[in-house]
């Protein structure tokens, strides 16, 4: 296979094939699965759902049994469709949990996903580093509106820019993943180890977008100088903090920051395609190159219980979350606004708030409906899959009579 030698969507968040959604009008309760425990791990089959769930014959619509084999059949579908090499899944409502998983692992081994394999996540990192600033915000570490200056040196009118405009990318700072030379670059050397400097410094020597504050643009260099932020508040790395604070207090046990400490086991292979061959992209470029912007690996499973526990409460205070959920107009397809490290998004199941993420190799979306308490998050291995249509087909399961 050659490796594809182009600029892919990767970490960006602004791509019309990331953020893909559908509006609805007002759809059906979601009363119709039967409660059931499920300890939501990685070690689900395909399609399960938790043995001795019942309940099915005493409730009215269908148990979770019955969902889960609908849900499977909505995600295999969803695969042939797009000719996928494949996918994993997880969705959560109320008490019932799936996890799910079509297609293949890698093509030259002909090995299947399992639901527990582990993805590259892209830019649904950017919901963990925000996370991890609002939590530094609670301890009175730092204010969402410091100057950036104060915090770390050598931004460019970072004197002028707020810790709250890097989050919800209305900083006006250049994008360096849309520069030609960084692309040549990281692929004429795939193993470049790249420094959040040097990226920062790609991004000044374009123009800024507009003035700070004067407008929405999707920046992954906002979150480069992001996790410098988090860094120089607490005077930890950022991938220890994370790991400290984020995924052992809420158990994500298979996620980790590439690049920034030891990788697990179990990474699926990512493709891209070039003149309709698949093309192995799974470590097309070094994982610094992403950073805090969309290093993240992760599972399916672990990402449902990351936003659901962000969103209920687990992780961030009433005033953190209420900050992080202070939409600005962000014109992303179906997204309809973009908090701090958080989109809002149209759906079958109304309003769904999560990330997309994409990166080489691997397409990713982990959205929640809060008002019916139902999670679904996608994983495909491929640049450029249309997560956000499978977000959608597994919505309309959930909303079926």
């Amino acid at each position: 296979m050659r490796r594809v030698l182009r600029p892919t969507a990767f970490f960006a968040c602004a791509s019309v094939v990331l953020l893909a959604g559908c509006a609805s009008s007002s759809p059906a309760p979601l009363d119709i699965v039967t409660a059931t425990d499920h300890d939501g791990s990685e070690s689900a089959g395909v399609g399960s759902a938790d043995a001795g769930s019942g309940g099915s014959d005493d409730t009215p619509g269908r148990g979770c049994g019955e969902l889960s084999a609908e849900l499977q059949r909505a995600l295999d579908a969803a695969v042939e469709a797009q000719r996928l090499p494949g996918a994993a899944a997880a969705v959560t409502l109320g008490g019932c949990s799936w996890r799910g998983a079509a297609g293949i692992a890698d093509t030259e081994a002909d090995v299947a996903i399992q639901p527990g394999d582990l993805f590259r996540a892209g830019s649904i990192t950017k919901t963990f580093v925000a996370t991890l600033v609002l939590m530094l915000r609670a301890e009175g570490r730092l204010s969402l509106d410091d100057a950036v200056a104060a915090h770390v040196d050598g931004i460019p009118r970072g004197d002028r820019i707020s810790v709250r405009q890097i989050l919800n990318h209305t900083s006006g700072i250049f994008d360096y993943t849309a520069i030609d030379e960084f692309w040549t670059a990281a692929f004429d050397d795939p193993t470049r180890t790249w420094t959040p400097a040097e990226l920062i410094d790609l991004a000044a020597s374009k123009p800024p977008y507009f003035e700070p504050g004067g407008g929405f643009a999707y920046s992954n260099t906002n979150y480069i100088i992001a996790g410098l932020i988090v860094e120089a508040a607490s005077g930890e790395p950022i991938g220890e903090l994370l790991r400290a604070r984020v995924l052992e207090p809420a158990g994500l046990a298979h996620t980790y920051l590439d690049g920034a400490e030891a990788a697990l086991p179990g990474l699926v292979h990512g493709y891209g395609r070039s003149r309709g061959e698949l093309v192995e992209m799974t470590s097309a470029i070094d994982a610094s190159a992403a950073g805090a912007a969309g290093a993240l690996v992760s599972t399916a499973g672990d990402l449902t219980s990351f936003y659901r526990k962000v969103l209920d409460g687990t992780l961030l205070g009433p005033a953190e979350l209420e900050e992080m959920t202070a939409w600005v107009d962000a014109p992303l397809g179906e997204v309809t606004g973009y908090g701090l490290g958080l989109s809002r998004r149209a759906s079958p199941l109304g309003v769904q708030v999560g990330h997309d993420g994409g990166i080489w190799g691997f397409t990713s979306s982990s959205y929640s409906a809060v008002d019916k308490d139902a999670s679904i998050t996608v994983l495909v291995n491929l640049d450029g899959g249309d997560v956000g249509r499978i977000v959608d087909d597994l919505s309309n399961v959930l909303i079926s009579p």
